[in-house]
């Protein structure tokens, strides 16, 4: 009985679209062309710094997003993204909300499921820096090979180098 109603409900919508598009022909082409200018959720991991952790309040995110702040503007500049993955809240792509990327999905195709990574992804698509301490933006620079001018430090800077020295 139940397949009978929903074989009926089937043909009437059929049914309704055949008459809808009978009587407006010039509609499905521009849905068409409307469906083709789309523009399509795009992800490339390429010149992408990804800072990844349990939590956004975990300690190494925290010192990781103070040691990174300064320079953060230079990479945008540079066309570098700086996505965050905390938990299973959504990433964020230069502070930006990504809704339609899962993060457990993307935590596991960066090899970084569980604890705090920093990881550089080069233009080639190869992981150029991975750690799983926090790096000061200078020696974030080098190893990822971005020649980018790293940032003059201020006084609270020098104290995160001094814990970071004495870890």
């Amino acid at each position: 009985m139940g397949l009978t109603f929903l074989l009926i409900a089937l043909c009437l919508v059929v049914a309704g679209l055949g008459a809808f598009a009978m009587r407006r022909p010039q509609l499905l082409p521009r849905i068409g062309e409307t469906l083709k200018g789309a523009e399509l959720k795009q992800f490339s991991p390429r010149k992408t710094l990804f800072i990844i952790g349990p939590t956004v309040n975990h300690p190494a995110c925290r010192l990781q997003r103070r040691l990174l702040k300064p320079a953060i503007a230079a990479l945008i500049r540079e066309d570098v993204a700086v996505m965050e993955v905390y938990g299973d809240e959504r990433p964020r792509k230069n502070g930006e909300e990504i809704d339609w990327l899962d993060a457990a999905l993307l935590r596991h195709a960066l090899d970084a499921e569980d604890g705090f990574y920093v990881v550089y992804i080069d233009d080639d698509g190869k992981a150029a820096l991975r750690s799983q301490a926090p790096v000061v933006t200078a020696d974030l620079l080098h190893r990822a090979n971005l020649y980018i001018p790293a940032p003059r430090g201020s006084k609270r800077a020098s104290a995160i180098l001094k814990r970071l020295r004495a870890a």
